[in-house]
């Protein structure tokens, strides 16, 4: 569902500076003494046509994708466009590429037609949070750091344990009630991403921290996408096993995205009202 990752992408961009940019530097060993946030969108140039694509075999049976690009002038961004291309194609055809430009001006050029290795692109260093020990998050007494040890590396039967040790830690440290709800809200529904939002919101419930989710806009919006990718019959066996369990009707109408009047006749077709 690409417009419900979105949501969570706003969600972990918020969290980018204060949280991942001191989580890498404690994981690889930096130590940045200058940073600037570059918030433009990246621009790529998909539309662009190659001069000249072919995919070959040889007589050796070598087998690659064989791009040309004509250039009657010197352009020093030539290396950086050429660069572009192999990003394009290769995500595309996933093969071995050769690169040729054929020049057709007659002044001499100075056009460069090698990276320095620094800027070679090979590879980049994967950080799993599943991976992660949930105790280096819940050591923290930063709200957005400790939240993350609900993605963490933990049994499937501790997760009330973790998700109980969060929310005790959000009681004790955040003593502002609008920012209580803030970080309350964002736990629900970064748990969407471990299946635990409803056991995560029937916590909330019982050990009472007091949040209103029918105001939380963000948390809606993802419900709301959730519901516009077909999920309907889904929501009502969430409902139904939601009230199973003890969550309200208000609760589930705020999970789920539908009215309480339409929880009701979900519950009454199917045997389900107390």
């Amino acid at each position: 569902m690409p417009k419900e990752i979105n949501i969570f992408d706003q969600i972990f961009k918020e969290y980018a500076e204060p949280i991942f940019l001191p989580f890498i530097e404690r994981l690889l060993g930096y130590k940045i003494i200058k940073k600037q946030s570059l918030k433009d969108k990246m621009q790529t140039s998909i539309e662009r046509e190659c001069d000249f694509l072919f995919e070959i075999t040889l007589e050796n049976s070598d087998h690659f994708i064989l791009h040309i690009e004509f250039q009657s002038q010197d352009d020093p961004s030539m290396l950086l466009r050429m660069a572009e291309y192999h990003g394009i194609i290769f995500k595309k055809y996933q093969m071995e590429i050769k690169h040729y430009l054929i020049y057709l001006g007659e002044k001499p050029t100075k056009m460069p037609t090698k990276l320095e290795e620094r800027f070679v692109f090979k590879e980049y260093q994967l950080i799993n949070l599943s991976d992660t020990d949930p105790e280096v998050y819940l050591r923290s007494n930063i709200p957005e750091e400790f939240i993350l040890a609900i993605l963490s590396r933990y049994p499937k039967e501790q997760y009330e344990e973790i998700l109980r040790s969060i929310i005790n830690k959000l009681k004790s440290v955040v003593k502002s009630k609008p920012l209580l709800e803030k970080y309350s809200k964002q736990l629900i529904f970064i748990s969407r991403l471990r299946k635990l939002e409803l056991q995560t919101t029937k916590i909330l419930e019982i050990m009472p921290i007091m949040i209103d989710i029918e105001s939380d806009g963000l948390y809606l919006k993802g419900i709301s996408q959730g519901i516009n990718q077909g999920i309907n019959l889904g929501l009502q066996k969430v409902a139904i096993e939601g009230f199973k369990k003890g969550l309200s009707i208000g609760m589930l109408s705020s999970i789920t995205g539908l009215s309480e009047l339409e929880i009701k006749a979900i519950l009454k077709e199917n045997n389900s009202e107390k």
